[in-house]
């Protein structure tokens, strides 16, 4: 069964070879995380979306957000668990400060460890 993880594909050798001094799938991968984390997930889920929720869903406009944000990730349901953790971690701070910043760069920590093994790979 082929594995969906992305370190097990930056771990094999297959991907090891086609990562080693591939600028240009580093560029794309790098624009690919900034867009989804940012503008794909943050912007839409805690920017636009949680604030409006409040007038639906009042008191529990925090968990509706992650529930949706959980959906959203349909497409990788093995990781459906953590992404609902993930949402309300990100939902309460973002309501708290009023602001989508905070789940900007909580969400983009794993991003930068995403670039950061890319990178590695690329420059070897």
């Amino acid at each position: 069964m082929a594995s969906h993880r992305l370190n097990t594909f930056l771990e094999s050798a297959s991907g090891q070879t086609f990562l080693s001094g591939n600028w240009t799938w580093l560029t794309i991968i790098a624009a690919l995380v900034l867009v989804n984390t940012v503008l794909g997930e943050e912007l839409l889920f805690r920017g636009l979306l949680l604030p409006r929720m409040n007038n639906v869903f009042g008191r529990w406009d925090g968990l509706a957000n992650g529930v949706l944000f959980a959906v959203y990730h349909l497409h990788m349901p093995w990781a459906i668990p953590w992404t609902l953790l993930d949402a309300f971690l990100l939902s309460y701070p973002s309501m708290w400060t009023r602001s989508a910043l905070i789940g900007i760069v909580v969400h983009s920590a794993q991003s930068v460890v995403i670039l950061a093994a890319t990178t590695v790979l690329v420059l070897s």
